[in-house]
């Protein structure tokens, strides 16, 4: 089984903000013992993050966070499209249009709805609104309101946590506070 991680991303954090709110967050996990102070190799590749902390397993739905090569957290401040690496379907939030795979392979339903891909890698590359339009009604409704699932999400301010289960309800209701109860989506992706 190869790695997996866990991303939060923040729906409500701008651009401007997003680095001290990254800022905030890690000091308030390293208060809490969930991740420690120092930065380390505990990324994949070249990345530098925070490994876990004493009490790490204050923030998951399991015991305990397994340690290895390739375990730690790391914030991403820069605009992204955190997604799962499973066939997701969205659903207009305008006229509930539902986009629905084909019976021949796994992403043919993007040839009916590529113009919502296409919204999303605009918005990711810079060159388009936070907001996708839909192919049935045609209408444009921001990212955060279709119902995408598995969850699809784009923001400015987002968690990494490499090779660690996913993160408890209570866990992420804290997050939001500090984060000035901001909006957020987490999912659990295997690479």
């Amino acid at each position: 089984m190869g790695d997996a991680y866990v991303w939060v991303a923040d729906l409500d954090a701008r651009p401007e903000e997003a680095a001290v709110l990254a800022g905030r967050v890690m000091d308030w996990l390293e208060h809490r013992g969930i991740v420690q102070g120092e930065l380390t190799n505990c990324l994949p590749g070249d990345e530098l993050g925070r490994p876990p902390g004493p009490h790490a397993a204050r923030a998951v739905t399991e015991n305990e966070v397994a340690l290895g090569a390739a375990c730690g957290v790391g914030m991403e401040i820069e605009r992204r499209v955190y997604l799962c690496a499973d066939l997701w379907t969205a659903t207009c939030p305008a006229c509930g249009a539902t986009t629905e795979p084909a019976d021949r392979g796994p992403d043919m339903w993007t040839r009916a709805w590529a113009p919502l891909l296409d919204d999303l890698y605009a918005w990711f590359g810079g060159t388009g609104p936070g907001s996708g339009v839909c192919v049935r009604c045609g209408e444009r409704s921001g990212f955060s309101d279709w119902t995408i699932h598995p969850p699809v999400a784009v923001a400015h301010l987002g968690l990494v946590l490499w090779n660690w289960p996913l993160l408890a309800e209570p866990f992420l209701a804290e997050l939001s506070a500090v984060l000035g109860g901001h909006r957020l989506v987490t999912a659990r992706t295997t690479v």
